[in-house]
């Protein structure tokens, strides 16, 4: 039988950390909704904050999420962008109801927020 522990949000990263050096994966995303997300490899650990939004819906906003890390790992860019990026996706996705994308631009205004930049 399956075993599952409830992990508090501060165990998180350690635990998606040690998932990794058991070698399920090379890099593990994890989303905590409003409370941002983490981006882990064996040896480092990154987190991007949401930036706070009024928020219309929350449907498509894991894979919207996805789509901005996939997005930027393929750019090669350096992790702590791709978590944002993937981050800024997310959260502009809950600006719009239903199953609506995010626009361009609410992402970058987002992504320039999220660095720190605006």
């Amino acid at each position: 039988m399956l075993s599952v522990e409830t992990l508090q949000n501060n165990e998180v990263p350690d635990a998606a950390q040690q998932a990794v050096r058991d070698g399920f994966a090379e890099l593990i995303a994890v989303s905590m909704g409003p409370d941002g997300a983490w981006l882990v490899t064996a040896d480092k650990k990154y987190f991007a904050s949401a930036p706070i939004v009024k928020k219309k819906s929350t449907v498509g906003a894991g894979d919207s999420m996805v789509a901005g890390i996939t997005y930027m790992l393929q750019q090669q860019q350096p992790l702590q962008q791709v978590i944002n990026f993937g981050v800024a996706c997310g959260s502009a996705a809950t600006m719009n109801e239903g199953t609506q994308l995010f626009t361009i631009e609410d992402v970058q205004q987002l992504y320039e927020q999220i660095n720190g930049n605006k």
